[in-house]
Formats: structure tokens, C-alpha cells, sequence
């Protein structure tokens, strides 16, 4: 029987250095996740890996050294299928596509160890499976991806989308830092792809399916940020089989260590407790009728001094807009 096997990642963030309240070695963290998807590829008899986006997690283009892409590099390169990816808004400058072959991402597809995910065609018998991928950019719309991911005469369409996406996003959450978040019930029309993956939104939304549609959203492959969310969240990968008798989704969860392993939770407790303090210091001073005398600003400034940088140019600011008598109420 014809097959045609695909498996899906996204938003892998691979950097040299921890961000957030990362303590572990957390390029190594990444770099393992990425070895057994191709441990997982081969299992599974892939004929292609498919990235959603954001596979570096650094903007500037010389903050990632040569030394992680060849690390990156040498990994794919015992792949048992090619490896196709697509930019995130973390693989270009300014948001600016044009800015990608000049970026991390860009010499992957130079080396040639990734192929650019644009729309490719996989045939197996009679059976055509058509993959379209949806890079990041700043003025997709809804029509626009109905133009782009509109069904020719394949099979199966599969198309990869980097954008922010939910089954019915509550108003509030409507438009997410300037970004619009795709309700999956309006791309869902005629001609429509068979299944939507989506990258770019970290949290685990899962698979759903929604008038015979599949909607696979299963979130980051990093936990980069120390959020509630990635306190349990478990890194997950997708495997799609096509055949003649439909085509299905599986969620597969990456092998990782435990939050507690990977993120430093002291520090972050310390920290949130030091800013919580200061909130209720900044409170006072804005309802302090007698603080604008210059020794109780003195002492108040010399309180600041156990505190974070960040947080203590925070209040500096705060008292200094005091003592200008311009601090708003």
C-alpha cells in the first residue's frame, strides 16, 4: 500500500547561550531533542522532517556562532530524509524576510542541509501529497492564506503555517502583541488543506479536528521561558501517515528533563519576591505626601541598594519623577 510519512517540529530555538532562568547546558538540551527526532524519523521510515519556524532563537545574526551551526549541521546530516524548514520570526532581522540568507538560517539552506519548505509534492504510487509552507510575516491575513494553501490535484495537502492559531482564541487573547491569532474555523473552506500545522505559538494546543480538518498545534519544541505553562509542558513532535485509506496525526513527546532540572527556581522565587517588595516600595512613594523632602529621597534611595539592577533603575526613575514633581498618580 502507498504511504507517505512526514514528521513535524517546530520552534526548536537552538542558541549558544541559556536564556531566561535556564541553569543547564541548554544548547546541549536542544541539539539532543533535534538527535532523536532523527532517531525518531527513522523509526518511523519519515520521508521528510518538517520545521515550522524559529529553529534559532537569536535575531542577531553574529550572535550565533559558526560552532552551533555546524553542531546543528552535523546532526542532520545523519538524518535518514532530507530536512525542510521555513522562517520564523527568530530566523530574520527586523522581521524583514529579505534579511534571511544573511542569517543562521539562511546558511543552513546555503549548506544545504535544510530545504527551504515552500510547496513540495511527494508521490508514492498514484498518491500525491502536497506540503505548502507559510513563513512568518507581518501581513498575513486570512485570504492570504486561502491563496496559498488552496488544494491543486494532490491527495493530501499539508500546510505549515508560522502564525499565532487556536480553535476559537477568547476575545481577549484576539490579538497577542500586535499579532493576529488565527481562528482555526476560518480557514477552513473549500480546497482547504487536509491538515494545518502551526508554529509560533508555544503553548501545547494539540490536535484538533474540525469539519474533517486537522489542526495540529503542539507548541515549542524549547522551553526557553520560565512560565507556568512550560513548568508542565512536554515538548512533542508530530508523525503523519497518508494512504489510500486517509491521513492521520500522531503527537509523540520528545524525551526531557523535568522543569525543576532545567530551570534555576530559587533564583526565580528570589527575583519575584525582590520585585514584589518593590512594587509595594513604588506604591509608597506614590502615596507619600511628605517624600519630596531631600533626606527622606536619600534614604529611600539608599534602599534600593540590595536590589537587581533592573528593578533599581525602576524605582530610581520613579523617585526622580518624584522629586521633578511629575510622577503620575
Amino acid at each position: 500500500m502507498s504511504e507517505i510519512r512526514l514528521l513535524t517540529s517546530s520552534d526548536e530555538h537552538l542558541a549558544d547561550l541559556a536564556p531566561g532562568f535556564r541553569k543547564d547546558d541548554y544548547r546541549a538540551s536542544i541539539l539532543q531533542k533535534i538527535e532523536w527526532q532523527g532517531d525518531m524519523a527513522r523509526r518511523f521510515k519519515a520521508d521528510a522532517v518538517l520545521r515550522g519556524g524559529d529553529f534559532f532563537h537569536v535575531k542577531a545574526a553574529n550572535k550565533t556562532t559558526m560552532r552551533t551551526m555546524a553542531m546543528a549541521a552535523r546532526i542532520h546530516r545523519k538524518y535518514p530524509c532530507p530536512t525542510f524548514a521555513m522562517p520564523g520570526n527568530h530566523d530574520m532581522s527586523n522581521n524583514d524576510p529579505d534579511s534571511v540568507p544573511g542569517q543562521p538560517l539562511g546558511v543552513m539552506f546555503e549548506s544545504g542541509v535544510f530545504k527551504p519548505m515552500r510547496d513540495e509534492t511527494f508521490v508514492s504510487g498514484s498518491m500525491k501529497l502536497r506540503v505548502v509552507g507559510v513563513p512568518y510575516t507581518t501581513d498575513i491575513d486570512v485570504d492570504g492564506i486561502h491563496d496559498l494553501v488552496r488544494k491543486k490535484d494532490e491527495t493530501y495537502t499539508v500546510a505549515f503555517v508560522h502564525a499565532l492559531a487556536a480553535m476559537a482564541p477568547e476575545e481577549r487573547i484576539q490579538s497577542f502583541f500586535n499579532e493576529r491569532v488565527f481562528d482555526y474555523r476560518d480557514l477552513v473552506f473549500d480546497g482547504c488543506p487536509d491538515v494545518y500545522v502551526f508554529g509560533h505559538y508555544h503553548k501545547d494546543q494539540g490536535v484538533v479536528e474540525h469539519l474533517g480538518v486537522k489542526f495540529v498545534n503542539l507548541g515549542a519544541i524549547s522551553r526557553g521561558a520560565l512560565t507556568f505553562e512550560n513548568m508542565d509542558r512536554k515538548p512533542k513532535v508530530s508523525l503523519i501517515k497518508a494512504d489510500s485509506t486517509g491521513i492521520y496525526v500522531e503527537e509523540h513527546v520528545v524525551p526531557h528533563e523535568d522543569a525543576s532540572q532545567v530551570f534555576d527556581l530559587d533564583r526565580k522565587k528570589r527575583l519575584d519576591e525582590e520585585r514584589r517588595s518593590l512594587d509595594d516600595f513604588i506604591s509608597q512613594l506614590r502615596s507619600n505626601a511628605d517624600m519630596a523632602s531631600e533626606s527622606s529621597m536619600e534614604a529611600r534611595k539608599k534602599e534600593l541598594d540590595g536590589y537587581p539592577d533592573d528593578l533599581r533603575k525602576l524605582a530610581l526613575s520613579t523617585l526622580e519623577a518624584a522629586e521633578a514633581g511629575v510622577l503620575d498618580e
